[in-house]
């Protein structure tokens, strides 16, 4: 079987096609020079053994004067099934309206399939001189760079086609997987786990309810109202035949923790969890819940968008508190927890964590078999989103880069998260002011008022 890679390199005229195509043959190829019409009039191939792999690369026109063959060329590519990678090549320099309309339009012709198979690729990095790539994306924090990069999962990569050294060629086919760190190396198959977020305010049973789940105690019991979990933990464990991974990360509205801490740990949630959860837990004591929970509930929609609610139930603990009444009689009669559950489109669970031996399989095995319903409900896939999705990507790309397919070390683990914060500084500035209005709403008994707060990493 031909395990041929096409590279096909897109773009605007003039940020360094022909170049790039160059580059990664090792030869020139391409005619390639700088003008401000399109040297390159027509689609164009050419191949090459580069590492031990055999490369075609497909250079193209000017996206903008070009766009119906291009597309018809990309989806013969995409329908043909064969290992292919775009690279949309975008030059350093400043964001134009142009490169806007140039990434929507290769948006529109490649479509999820062929985005999920794409690379940002920036041109020109002798002009970077002794700046990083990352700290050009960045130093506009009002810039389109970050969200552009979003658009590509967290997949981009810097060439300098004055460079003749192919170790960046070397880098990009690594990252991408299309390259293995050492003869045999990958991933070996696991099966698929069931990844689960517990959210909740501090005191509510959520560590105990992660130990209810797994079947041992795996967590620090949560037991008063000062949240023990201020670090984000995880565990995993066979229960009812499947692998389960249960994500306890400290309470969203646990004050000890300063939004540079808290980002950090809810950053650190998302990579314990990723490719992407199956379920969002929202941990609340039956008897007790408050508007707080409904906010919690709402924040965490702000953090991961629209569609988790797709994704998320209620899991009330303490169910020994109900005392002989049904938690549909409990839900009925409170306001805040018929919202709440509502919201969650009527999935909801009771546990009662201080239940051992059959009775407690008897409501782990209910409550996972609600998860699995509401899986199947959203076509048998995990929950991702932005978070979810630039995280598996900058995971995968430091597994495929270092060779460690078992696990990642810790400083690899700190790089990913600092990048991930820095990627989503915006959206944790906007998170943080509502976490403020709602503890100063709860300290005051009024409405919450907007303060603008200064969000850094450093």
């Amino acid at each position: 079987m031909d395990q041929r890679l096409t590279f096909v390199l897109l773009g605007k005229t003039g940020v360094g096609k022909s170049a790039s195509g160059n580059t990664i043959l090792g030869r020139a190829a391409f005619e390639s020079r700088q003008s401000f019409r399109s040297v390159t009039k027509e689609i164009s191939e050419a191949s090459e053994t580069v590492f031990g792999k055999p490369i075609t690369v497909t250079d193209t026109p000017g996206i903008l004067e070009s766009e119906d063959k291009i597309k018809t060329r990309c989806d013969e590519l995409l329908q043909s099934g064969k290992p292919c990678l775009f690279l949309m090549a975008l030059s350093i320099g400043r964001f134009t309206e142009e490169d806007q309309k140039v990434v929507s339009t290769i948006s529109e012709i490649l479509k999820t399939q062929g985005l999920e198979n794409s690379y940002l690729l920036f041109t020109n990095g002798d002009t970077l001189k002794n700046k990083s790539l990352e700290d050009f994306i960045f130093e506009d924090e009002e810039g389109e760079f970050p969200d552009l990069i979003k658009t590509f999962a967290g997949r981009y990569h810097l060439f300098n086609n004055d460079d003749k050294d192919q170790e960046q060629v070397r880098r990009l086919l690594l990252k991408s997987g299309h390259l293995k760190k050492s003869a045999g190396s990958g991933e070996s198959h696991k099966q698929e786990e069931k990844r689960l977020i517990l959210i909740g305010r501090p005191g509510v049973g959520k560590s105990s309810s992660g130990d209810t789940i797994l079947g041992s105690a795996m967590f620090k019991s949560d037991c008063d109202f000062e949240s023990v979990s201020k670090k984000i933990v995880s565990a995993s464990a066979v229960v009812e035949g499947h692998q389960v991974k249960v994500v306890d990360p400290p309470g969203f509205t646990d004050e000890v923790l300063s939004p540079k801490k808290l980002a950090k740990e809810i950053m650190k949630s998302v990579m314990e969890a990723s490719p992407g959860p199956h379920a969002f837990v929202i941990v609340v004591r039956i008897g007790r819940v408050n508007p707080a929970d409904v906010r919690l509930f709402k924040l965490l929609l702000k953090l991961f968008g629209e569609n988790a609610s797709k994704y998320t139930m209620v899991l009330f603990t303490y169910g020994d508190e109900l005392r002989g009444q049904s938690v549909d009689q409990k839900v009925q009669s409170s306001p805040s927890v018929s919202e709440l559950v509502s919201m969650c489109g009527g999935r909801h669970c009771v546990f009662d964590n201080t239940v051992r031996g059959n009775g407690q399989q008897r409501q782990v095995r209910d409550f996972l078999n609600k998860v699995d319903e509401m899986v199947a409900a959203n076509g048998g896939q995990h929950f991702t989103s932005d978070m979810f999705r630039m995280s598996e990507t900058l995971i995968q790309q430091e597994k495929n880069l270092s060779g460690q397919f078992d696990g990642l070390s810790e400083e690899q683990k700190e790089s990913i998260l600092q990048q991930l914060i820095e990627f989503f500084k915006k959206l944790f500035g906007e998170i943080f002011d509502a976490l403020s209005g709602n503890r100063r709403n709860e300290d005051s008994g009024s409405e919450s008022v907007p303060m603008v707060m200064k969000f850094s990493i450093g």
